[in-house]
């Protein structure tokens, strides 16, 4: 189910800005959607909903906005990605053949 939404724009409006009513609902839904996204009151997907577009497109332009996408506590990531890696095994090309850890 949607709902429609409806608004009064004025010509000269229209004429200042150099676009048409399209273009301009375009641009309001994607200012709203990355708005609501920054704010956390929309998840990535629903934002990329309210623009319009999939998810990876408003991705790409998030980015082309230098808007931050995934915002994580640096010493939070640090500590998940040492659980995941572990000690790094690297082959010894000596006569014995032994791996050595590091």
């Amino acid at each position: 189910m949607t709902e429609t939404m409806t608004f009064e724009v004025s010509q000269d409006l229209l004429a200042s800005l150099k676009i048409g009513i399209q273009d301009l609902a375009q641009e309001i839904r994607l200012m709203a959607a990355i708005t609501y996204f920054q704010e956390k009151k929309l998840s990535l997907g629903k934002a990329a909903d309210l623009a319009g577009c999939n998810r990876l497109s408003f991705m790409d332009i998030l980015a082309q906005k230098g808007i931050v996408i995934f915002d994580y506590d640096e010493s939070i990531v640090d500590s998940e990605l040492a659980l995941v890696t572990g000690p790094v095994v690297v082959p010894c090309h000596n006569k014995s053949n032994t791996q050595r850890s590091y």
